[in-house]
């Protein structure tokens, strides 16, 4: 027998949250070692680290600076605190689950109910001091 479907849908989501986050973070790191992101997304594209984030969202959004409204981020966030609540709830060990719902939260907070979801990017430039695909911050 099968699980309900539902919970799948804010299980897949935060994963998405995770990528956005983790692909954000490694871009900034390398943007303060001097690589350019562009060329990083290049490896990272033909290598194990690959997703939709870094395939697809970094290159369209993050380094054009263009962030259509798709997906909410208030949506990504309540998603992700859909899937930290059911593995409180089913006894499981998850920090990552937990934790990307407590950055997901801020994020949210610090952006607004009207941000993109891929925007949270912008938060782990400020918290990491550079800009992925741009000049450091001052």
């Amino acid at each position: 027998m099968s699980a309900p479907a539902m919970p799948s849908r804010p299980v897949n989501n935060a994963l998405l949250a995770m990528h956005i986050w983790g692909t954000a973070e490694g871009l900034v790191a390398l943007e303060k070692a001097g690589v350019k992101a562009d060329i990083a997304l290049d490896v990272i594209n033909t290598s194990s680290g690959r997703s939709n984030a870094s395939m697809n969202l970094f290159p369209d959004r993050v380094l054009t600076r263009a962030f259509p409204r798709t997906f909410r981020l208030a949506l990504l966030d309540k998603d992700v605190g859909i899937a930290a609540d059911l593995a409180r709830e089913q006894k499981t060990v998850a920090p990552l689950l937990q934790l990307t719902s407590e950055l997901y939260r801020m994020a949210h907070l610090e952006l607004g109910a009207d941000a993109d979801h891929v925007e949270a990017a912008q938060v782990v430039e400020r918290l990491g001091g550079a800009i992925i695909g741009g000049n450091k911050e001052s």
